[in-house]
């Protein structure tokens, strides 16, 4: 007896939520040269460009490990502190709190100073998010829970970016009435997929030490510096 047949037509609504990601993460690449490395659930790989190089690695969230060009196991990331110009977690749905935590303290310790950590993933209160919960799989922790994880971890100038991701006639119809609407920080909620970037702070301060002289308008350093005025 032959088994049923199953359906192997793509879901295209994955497809739009796949293709908004790849978008979102070609923005932010092309904006940060230097050594990159996403952890994704799709293929591994080594992707070059001019002046910059990507390490993809693949996420398994059975085994919770990392495999490609580097493998280890989350959350540990076997990479030299301030090594990374970009790092970014492509939809990986890691709901458990011990473990997101690590992974983020990690990125934020192999990320160079003024380097950048890339956050995507489904909306679990969005069209496609609730379709997924609805049909028993995980979910992905909200826009706002990992906002709050990477300032714990010592991050800054926190963005949060949303790109809509809905049935195709209800998507069209909103785009005809609204151009633009597809991307876009101030979309509320149903957003279908959620990017929140975080930089890691510079500590190339440099302190110069200065004294002043009681006399009007003269300012004395080590060297370098004449009388103001």
């Amino acid at each position: 007896m032959l088994p049923p047949p199953t359906d192997s037509r793509p879901d295209p609504l994955a497809a739009r939520c796949a293709h908004a990601c790849a978008a979102l993460v070609e923005e932010r690449w092309r904006s940060q040269p230097g050594l990159a490395l996403r952890i994704q659930c799709g293929e591994p790989g080594v992707v070059e460009r001019p002046g910059r190089t990507r390490f993809d690695l693949q996420w398994s969230p059975l085994t919770r490990c990392f495999t490609g060009p580097l493998r280890t196991r989350a959350p540990w990331l076997p990479l030299a502190d301030a090594s990374l110009a970009l790092v970014v977690l492509d939809c990986l749905a890691i709901r458990g709190g011990d473990t997101l935590d690590k992974l983020l303290a990690e990125v934020a310790r192999v990320l160079a100073d003024d380097g950048r950590v890339l956050v995507l993933d489904i909306n679990p209160w969005g069209w496609p998010g609730l379709r997924r919960r609805a049909r028993g799989d995980a979910s992905a922790p909200s826009a706002a829970r990992v906002a709050a994880t990477l300032r714990r971890v010592g991050l800054e100038d926190i963005e949060n970016d949303r790109a809509l991701c809905w049935p195709g006639r209800l998507q069209a119809w909103l785009q005809s009435r609204m151009p633009g609407l597809e991307r876009g920080r101030w979309w509320p909620l149903p957003g279908g997929v959620y990017a929140v970037s975080a930089r890691k702070r510079s500590s190339n301060v440099i302190a110069i030490p200065f004294a002043r002289d009681r006399r009007r308008a003269l300012v004395a350093a080590p060297e370098g510096m004449r009388r103001a005025g």
